[in-house]
């Protein structure tokens, strides 16, 4: 299909209200001032091309990072970031917050437990943030040049966390039932 079709397709969907000419709202009286060539106007009269372009970083200077979900747990995780500064007092916020070895759990298992949403969003939460302490040990750039971070599942709230809009005690506290909405 091609994207001409696809295209069509879509907007065909939306019913006879979206379509050209079905608007409601009053067309602009003659002469009017178009919005968007305002906004150029202004963003060019506050700085030129040059220093727009010059205040951008490229691409190889910005980092993004993506924190992964659910499903993701496997008993042994982990094993490999304890020597990293900050890790093992992460497990024991978490084990604090949860009241049981998370650490333990997510280390020896059994996969059968870890596997429960109970434990495996936390424990998938806990190792996200102790991988970003590996990465801030190892190449403290990507974090310095971080300009965004996103997560799926639980990990929206590693994401959260990393990016200061939230606590890691409450990480770890959220109930599953929310972890699930």
């Amino acid at each position: 299909m091609s994207v001409r079709v696809a295209r069509a397709a879509w907007a065909r969907d939306w019913g006879a209200g979206c379509r050209r000419g079905a608007s409601n709202f009053p067309l602009p009286p003659p002469g009017a001032v178009n919005v968007a060539e305002l906004l150029r106007d202004a963003t060019a009269a506050e700085e030129g091309p040059r220093e727009a372009a010059a205040r951008r970083r490229p691409p190889g200077q910005c980092s993004v990072l993506l924190f992964p979900g659910q499903g993701s747990q496997v008993v042994g995780m982990g094993r490999g970031l304890l020597g990293y500064p900050r890790v093992r007092e992460l497990y024991a916020a978490a084990r604090s917050v949860l009241g049981y070895d998370l650490l333990e759990l997510s280390l020896h298992g059994p996969q059968e437990a870890l596997d429960r949403t109970v434990h495996c969003q936390p424990a998938v939460f806990v190792a996200s943030l102790a991988a970003v302490e590996k990465l801030h040990h190892l190449q403290p750039a990507v974090i310095e040049n971080c300009v965004a971070a996103a997560g799926f599942s639980v990990g929206e709230f590693a994401a959260l966390v990393f990016a200061g809009a939230m606590e890691f005690s409450e990480g770890p506290a959220v109930p599953p039932e929310e972890f699930l909405q």
